[in-house]
C-alpha cells in the first residue's frame, strides 16, 4: 500500500463557498506609512516668569486657601501617624502671641495664653498674623503652579489643606478658660474638705452616692443648675466625679473604680452615722 506523504491541500467549503484562511505573515504584511511626524519636546516652563508674574484674579482663591492652610499648620498630615502633640504645630497660633506682645502686651487674652488657658486674639492681631501667611500662600501657589501646570489643582490642594487643618482644630481638646480653671480648683478644695468629713477608708460605694453626698454637704452645689440661686454654683455631676478621681490619684489611689462606677476601698459616712458617734 502506497501512502502519499504530500497530498494536495484540502479545500474547505462553507455553504458552498470556498473558505480562504487569513494570511499568516502578520505583521510583515502591514503597510508602512509613507511619512511620520516627529515627537515635539515640550520646553521647560519659565520658572522666574511664573513666580514673579503680576497678581490676577485667579491668584486670589489659591492664595487665600493656601495662606489659611499654612496658618493652621501641618497637624492634619501628622495626625494619621499619631505624631500630633497636645499643643500641635500651629504657626498662626504661635505668631498671635508674638504679635500680641508688640500690639497689646498687657491684654488679658495674652496673659491667659501664657498660662495655657483658652483665649481668643483680637481681630486686629489676627489680621496682622494672617498677612504674612497670605504672602507665603501666594509664593507657594506659584511654586505649585510651576510643578502642576494647572491652577485648578493648586486651588484643590489649598481647599483640601484648609479642610484638613480646620477639622483638626475642631476635634482638638479645648483648653479650659480662666473661669473654668478657677472653678475646678475651688471645687477640688471643697471636695478635699468633704472627703475629710464624709469619706472613710474601707467598704465600697457607688460614684453617684459620693456625688449626692457632696451636694448635700454643700448647699451651694445642691443642684446641677443653680442659676436661680444668688450664691449657688452650677456644677455638673461629671465634674464632681472628676474631682473624686483627682482626689483618689493625689491620695495614692486608696480606692479602685470598677467599670460600673463602684469604688472599692472607700465609703460614704452618712449624717445619721455622724450623729450616733
Amino acid at each position: 500500500m502506497v501512502v502519499d506523504l504530500f497530498p494536495d491541500p484540502i479545500i474547505v467549503k462553507i455553504g458552498g463557498n470556498e473558505f480562504t484562511p487569513a494570511p499568516t505573515r502578520y505583521p510583515y504584511e502591514i503597510e508602512q506609512p509613507a511619512s511620520y511626524t516627529a515627537a515635539t519636546v515640550t520646553p521647560w516652563p519659565d520658572i522666574a516668569s511664573t513666580i514673579f508674574a503680576p497678581c490676577s484674579e485667579g491668584d486670589l482663591l489659591a492664595t487665600l486657601f493656601l495662606g489659611v492652610a499654612l496658618a493652621l499648620g501641618p497637624d492634619f498630615i501628622l495626625a494619621p501617624s499619631g505624631l500630633v502633640s497636645d499643643e500641635g504645630i500651629r504657626p498662626g497660633h504661635a505668631l498671635e502671641a508674638v504679635v500680641g506682645e508688640l500690639v497689646t502686651p498687657d491684654a488679658q487674652w495674652l496673659k491667659d495664653r501664657k498660662e495655657k488657658l483658652a483665649a481668643t486674639a483680637p481681630p486686629l492681631v489676627r489680621l496682622l498674623v494672617l498677612l504674612p501667611f497670605l504672602a507665603a500662600g501666594l509664593i507657594l501657589s506659584r511654586l505649585l503652579l510651576v510643578t502642576l501646570e494647572d491652577p485648578s489643582f493648586v486651588i484643590s490642594i489649598g481647599i483640601i489643606s484648609c479642610l484638613g487643618g480646620g477639622t483638626v482644630e475642631v476635634i482638638r481638646q479645648p483648653l479650659p478658660t480662666r473661669a473654668e480653671r478657677d472653678l475646678r480648683a475651688t471645687l477640688y478644695d471643697d471636695f478635699l474638705l468633704f472627703s475629710s468629713e464624709r469619706l472613710e477608708l474601707g467598704g465600697r460605694c457607688h460614684e453617684r452616692e459620693v456625688v449626692a453626698a457632696f451636694r448635700r454637704f454643700y448647699p451651694r452645689y445642691r443642684y446641677a443648675d443653680m442659676a436661680r440661686s444668688a450664691d449657688g454654683v452650677s456644677v455638673a455631676d461629671d465634674d464632681i466625679a472628676d474631682r473624686l478621681r483627682e482626689w483618689n490619684a493625689r491620695m495614692g489611689r486608696p480606692a479602685q473604680r470598677t467599670s460600673s462606677g463602684f469604688w472599692k476601698g472607700i465609703s460614704v459616712v452618712h449624717a445619721t452615722a455622724l450623729v450616733e458617734t
